[in-house]
This record gives C-alpha cells, structure tokens and sequence, in this order.
C-alpha cells in the first residue's frame, strides 16, 4: 500500500482557519498566510500553501500503470518541509 501525506494546502479546511486568523489579527487573508508560514511553518521551502492539484497529480501517478512497481512508498506533497527538519 503507498500513502500521500500533504501539507498545507489551499483547501476550504484551510481558507477558514487563514480566514479566522485574518480577522482575529486585523490583517489581509494573504498577510494571514504569510504570517502563519512565517511563525508556524518556517521550515516550509517553497513558503506557500500547496495546491490541491498537486497533492491530485502525485494521487493519479500512484493510480496509474506507471507505479505498477512502486508498494509501501509515503509520498510528502509538503513544500519540502520534511526535508528540512
């Protein structure tokens, strides 16, 4: 069995909780994004939320004849956060 494990990514999951910060921060929902990556994901390389279709992608690949071989592999869509810890 492989698994995806996604990070932070643009969903309405995490537009609420960006859309809450902003508000409770008196700030724009970008500025909201950018001062949770900056205070807790600051090890996120790409410093962005990652977008549905990307996380979709790595999903259609491990479902597809190309991964025919692959078996017991976690693939991170994560930004490189991982790498770096």
């Amino acid at each position: 069995m492989n698994s995806v494990s996604p990070a932070f990514i643009a969903t309405p999951m995490t537009d609420a909780m960006m859309s809450k910060r902003s508000q409770k921060m008196g700030v724009s929902f970008d500025e909201a994004i950018d001062s949770f990556l900056d205070e807790d994901r600051p090890s996120l390389e790409l410093h962005r939320r990652g977008k549905a279709e990307e996380v979709a992608a790595v999903i259609a690949f491990l479902c597809s004849e190309q991964s025919s071989f692959v078996l017991g592999a976690n693939y991170r869509v994560d930004g490189g956060s991982v790498a770096t810890l």
